[in-house]
């Protein structure tokens, strides 16, 4: 191959680069604060997944504390309360793990962004859509949240109680 052939098709090549890289949109600004966001949101749900690591323990806690001091048939209203609790930490589990899915299909969907196959508004109607089911989740957390706290104060009265029962004997 001649020099200048060798010249003109690695200039050809490096300008079919930079047109196939400006051209994918996955390179654009906007994908890029997309991605930003996005990573916001993935690190908001780790501390989310955490928090509720932290919320299981504390139950378990909770239910062996009650246990060590429960006696099933005059303690049978407080039974109630805790079936009806490790109810609510069972929906607690299910919605964590319908959230891990949600994750899994956004990084499906980044990584789809990220080969240069997805149009401009394709991406911004994903990001669109992924921003409202996050938002979604730390509702739903949120009122896990508060759902754990009630749970706790059951069980701080649940130990009072038992405490108070303990001292008239």
């Amino acid at each position: 191959m001649k020099p200048i052939q060798s010249i003109f098709s690695i200039a050809l090549f490096a300008l079919f680069l930079l047109v196939g890289c400006a051209t994918n949109p996955a390179y654009s600004e906007e994908h890029k604060a997309m991605m930003t966001e996005h990573e916001a949101m993935e690190a908001e749900h780790e501390e989310l997944a955490q928090a509720h690591a932290e919320m299981q323990a504390m139950h378990e806690t909770m239910m062996a504390e009650h246990s060590a001091v429960s006696d099933p048939v005059a303690d049978s209203l407080h039974h109630v309360l805790e079936a009806q609790h490790t109810a609510t930490m069972n929906k607690h589990e299910e919605l964590m793990e319908r959230h891990e899915e949600i994750l899994a299909n956004h990084r499906e969907i980044m990584e789809q962004h990220a080969s240069g196959e997805v149009d401009a508004e394709t991406m911004k109607a994903d990001h669109d859509q992924m921003k409202a089911e996050h938002d979604a989740m730390v509702e739903e957390h949120q009122i896990m949240e508060a759902e754990h706290q009630k749970m706790y104060e059951d069980h701080q009265r649940m130990m009072e109680e038992h405490s108070q029962a303990e001292a008239g004997h």
